[in-house]
């Protein structure tokens, strides 16, 4: 597999996005104000022990959300924490709509060979490090020179780093922990005590590995500022920093790629479908044959479609930042050695992703139930906001439905003491109620009223406003 990066920087925004074997798998934005991964020293202002949370400023314009199980040590309820109390927290989730910004006292320091965990203890080794003798010999170098009290995450970069680059991050985290911990103590609440590196160094750190083939950026100043990064590690990695001007993403097709993922139908090369839908609790995909009908052999259809689908449905998660609960419905298939076969490509494409995703297995009903996690918000909450006709539902009222709900409201207003009452409403609506002559006589009979109409382009097909003149 071969990994590109294309990043382009502008005083508003950072675009970066990831390339595996030329397609479009991953796009993160950043923008001046993104705060996850910045640490703060905050202040208590309100304890919820029925919802098992507080709620902290942190000198953001909404106090942030930190749940109990959040918190450091071996208490987690309310008896742990106080109001006014200051508390040294760190950002999971952004702010998003009326929502403040999700917090946790579990501090974690990424490096881009090891996460520091100041308030654990335990050394945990990627699971997709699998050569024992190797995980042995990170595990007894890390407790050797690691200071007690303190966790670490060995990620999967250790595989090809050398002992003493291990180590050498080791110290400049634990340096970096230390000062975090001085600032605590010596500023007041709420106060930013360390700030997240940004979102291009960010993507370096998780992607540096011997699969990228080239970054290209269009910034001259951070083209040197990585080269120069690059050369003072002590295994330089062998790849291209290209500098190129104009609109990257529009330059090499990416938004095109961008564009599709908002949309709820993703086709396949061989004809079939995926269907994404997303609810409150969890996404489900549904596959669909659409125009593949394959040859002679049911069995055999079926098994590539859902092939198929099994390798674009991990890339459209990592494109669309779905996270949370997910359930897909792939095609039955009688075959289990088929079923077993589709199951093995998921989660071997799933291993690309650098989210934590874990596939539970088959439902009852034949779903394929799995979870990928999620801090950062997808290209969908990114580009769009909930429609105001339809308020995010995607569907509004049925036109015949909605004339139906008028005319009984006018039929039911005998009790008004003026003689006319007025219908206002979109063009569409109340056309369509003047036509229905035959029952307007009856509604004007019924009420002893005469019904007026006024057209208000203004409001919406499903708005109308009915009052007496």
């Amino acid at each position: 597999m071969l990994r590109d990066i294309i990043a382009e920087i502008y005083p508003w925004e950072t675009r970066v996005a990831i390339l595996e074997d030329e397609r479009v798998v991953e796009v993160f934005w950043a923008n001046p104000n993104e705060n996850v991964g910045n640490i703060y020293k905050g202040k208590v202002k309100d304890i919820l022990p029925g919802l098992s949370c507080a709620f902290v400023d942190i000198g953001l314009s909404k106090n942030a959300f930190l749940y109990f199980g959040d918190l450091p040590g071996p208490q987690k309820g309310p008896a742990s924490i106080k109001s006014g109390q200051d508390v040294l927290v760190q950002v999971k989730k952004e702010p998003f709509s009326e929502k403040g910004a999700r917090v946790t006292g579990q501090i974690t320091i990424p490096g881009h060979l090891i996460v520091l965990l100041p308030y654990q203890n335990e050394v945990s080794i990627s699971r997709k490090i699998t050569n024992n003798e190797r995980r042995n010999n990170l595990r007894n170098l890390i407790e050797e020179k690691k200071p007690e009290n303190v966790g670490v995450i060995l990620r999967t970069a250790c595989l090809e780093a050398d002992d003493d680059e291990i180590i050498e991050e080791l110290n400049d985290l634990l340096d970096e922990w230390q000062e975090i911990y001085i600032r605590f103590n010596k500023n007041k609440s709420p106060n930013l005590i360390y700030e997240d590196i940004d979102v291009i160094e960010r993507t370096l750190r998780d992607y540096l590995d011997g699969n990228l083939r080239k970054i290209i950026i269009n910034n001259l100043k951070l083209k040197e500022k990585i080269n120069k990064k690059l050369h003072s590690k002590i295994n330089p990695y062998e790849f291209i920093v290209h500098y190129d001007e104009g609109d990257l993403f529009e330059k090499y097709s990416l938004e095109k790629d961008i564009r599709r993922a908002l949309r709820r139908k993703v086709w396949l090369k061989n004809g079939g479908f995926l269907i994404f839908d997303d609810t409150e609790a969890m996404t489900v995909i549904d596959v669909n044959s659409g125009k593949y009908t394959g040859k002679n052999d049911f069995e055999e259809t079926v098994y590539k479609l859902n092939l198929e689908a099994a390798v674009e449905i991990p890339r459209q998660l990592r494109l669309r930042s779905i996270g949370g609960i997910i359930l897909i419905d792939f095609i039955d298939m009688k075959n289990k050695d088929n079923e077993n076969e589709i199951l093995y490509v998921l989660k071997k494409e799933l291993e690309k992703d650098k989210a934590h995703t874990r596939v539970i297995g088959m439902t009852g009903l034949g779903f394929l139930e799995m979870t990928r996690k999620k801090s950062r918000y997808g290209v969908s909450e990114f580009f769009t906001d909930d429609c105001i006709t339809c308020h995010g539902r995607g569907k509004t009222i049925n036109l015949f439905a909605l004339v139906c709900e008028v005319k009984r409201k006018l039929a039911n207003m005998h009790y008004v003491e003026n003689d006319e009452i007025v219908c206002e409403g979109n063009e569409q609506l109340v056309q369509n109620i003047q036509n229905d002559e035959k029952n307007l006589e009856y509604i004007q009979k019924k009420t002893g009223k005469v019904i007026k109409f006024k057209v208000n382009e203004d409001l919406s097909i499903s708005d109308y406003n009915i009052y007496t003149q």
